[in-house]
């Protein structure tokens, strides 16, 4: 007989390789049956408790992927916020206009008037307009 460690570990590589959207308990009982040439009917129990707990694990794996992600998004809005911060809003561009410079000439862009991000009386419409204009 087939010990459980060789049976989870065969198994493991065969999710890990498989379609796990179309991948059935029986389609890996028979293909471990098929691996290792003996019956698994008495082990059914077995197989699919160790396959839940790989899918188990690929969840938890991909939450903390996932809220890695985030902290590290979260990270880099901090840092480019105390950049821009420190440089004092003056570094600032805007479809390659400088952002403090509120002189008001065109220089070849849409927009007749330069705004600062700091402006407060920038509205996320005038944002939103000047970025699709």
């Amino acid at each position: 007989m087939v010990s459980d460690s060789e049976l989870i570990a065969r198994l493991r590589e065969f999710l890990r390789e498989s379609d796990l959207n179309t991948t059935t308990t029986a389609i890996v009982r028979r293909k471990l049956e098929e691996d290792f040439g003996v019956d698994l009917s008495e082990k059914k129990k077995f197989i699919r408790e160790q396959v839940d707990l790989y899918l188990q694990t690929q969840v938890e794996n991909a939450e903390e992927e996932e809220q890695e992600e985030e902290e590290e998004e979260e990270d880099g809005d901090q840092i480019e916020k105390v950049k821009s911060e420190e440089s004092g809003g003056s570094d600032a561009t805007y479809n390659g206009v400088d952002a403090g410079d509120n002189e008001g000439t065109n220089k070849g862009k849409r927009s007749s008037k330069k705004r600062s991000f700091n402006n407060p009386t920038l509205s996320v419409i005038e944002v939103e307009h000047a970025a699709t204009a």
